[in-house]
């Protein structure tokens, strides 16, 4: 049957018929007499032979798919047993891994434990020896305090009689501060005088130097509306003026008034008018500068504002 095992079941049903079909026909060949012209109630019998024929081979057949159902049974049979086998080994192999898995981490706790009693011991006996540490030194320290305790007592004993001549000497030199402190007020006093003095005479320094500045503010604002007047005879109004138009000018002159260079540093927006006031300024030479020195020297280089009335 291992032959046969992958074919259908239709193909066998095929092969089986004509195997037993073949057989019967041999088997009546070879038993039964010659054949006779046959009469014509013959065909009912041999119809018949065939019948039986059939029966066989239908009994056949089912025989045969009988077998062929066990074999199929069997095989699933074989292939659940082979499943569930497989089936166990893989849950067998599971369990063995989860009891590795299991034992090594019981292994690593319980290295973990030893670490850690390792290190509770380590600090067990650190903590000892600090604990024995901490007594010596206690007791090191209370000698030192009573030795420092006797110490103090004679020193303290030295120092009362230390006091006492202090004091007799405290008093002398407390006699002799009250006549330093009023020698020192005295002085105080003269020195506070002379500070009095002095800042009288700065104050009025002071307001001196005020008073010549305000001159000087004065001469510079009389000098910078002469040379605004000076300039505006000279300046020729262009045809784009406006009201109120206004520059700046940077005019930089030498000993006498004589420009040497003006130029505008903030403009009006309008070129034309720009240049007409710079050259109105140059026109203007020798400006009317101050002849006081201190004043004529606010006039090396200046700026005023040209703003032209009307």
């Amino acid at each position: 049957m291992k032959r046969f095992s992958g074919w259908p079941l239709s193909v066998l049903k095929s092969l089986a018929l004509h195997s037993l079909l073949l057989t019967v026909l041999l088997l009546r060949w070879q038993g039964a007499p010659a054949p006779t012209p046959a009469s014509p109630r013959e065909p009912v019998e041999i119809i018949e032979a065939v019948a039986v024929d059939e029966r066989q081979v239908e009994e056949e057949l089912r025989r045969l798919e009988e077998k062929e159902r066990a074999r199929l049974a069997y095989q699933e049979k074989l292939k659940r047993q082979r499943m569930a086998e497989e089936r166990r080994l893989r849950e067998l192999q599971r369990k063995r891994r989860e009891e590795k898995k299991r034992l090594q981490q019981l292994a690593r706790q319980r290295r973990r434990q030893a670490e850690e009693e390792a290190r509770r011991l380590a600090e067990l006996k650190k903590r000892r020896e600090e604990e024995k540490a901490r007594l010596a030194r206690l007791e090191k320290e209370r000698r030192e305090a009573e030795r420092k305790r006797r110490e103090a007592e004679k020193r303290r004993k030295a120092e009362e009689a230390k006091r006492r001549k202090a004091a007799e000497e405290k008093r002398r030199r407390e006699e002799a501060a009250r006549k330093a402190e009023a020698a020192r007020k005295k002085a105080l006093e003269a020195k506070r005088r002379e500070a009095a003095r002095r800042r009288a005479e700065a104050e009025a320094q002071r307001q001196a130097a005020l008073a010549r500045q305000k001159a000087i503010d004065r001469q510079v604002a009389r000098a910078i509306g002469k040379i605004r007047r000076q300039v505006e005879r000279r300046w020729i109004r262009p045809a784009s003026y406006r009201a109120g138009m206004s520059c700046t000018i940077r005019v930089r002159v030498i000993p006498g008034g004589e420009v040497v260079d003006a130029r505008v540093v903030r403009s009006s927006g309008n070129p034309a008018f720009d240049r007409s006031a710079a050259v109105a300024v140059r026109k203007a030479s020798p400006l009317p500068v101050p002849a006081d020195p201190e004043v004529a020297a606010r006039f090396r280089e200046f700026s005023f504002v040209f703003k032209p009335e009307g």
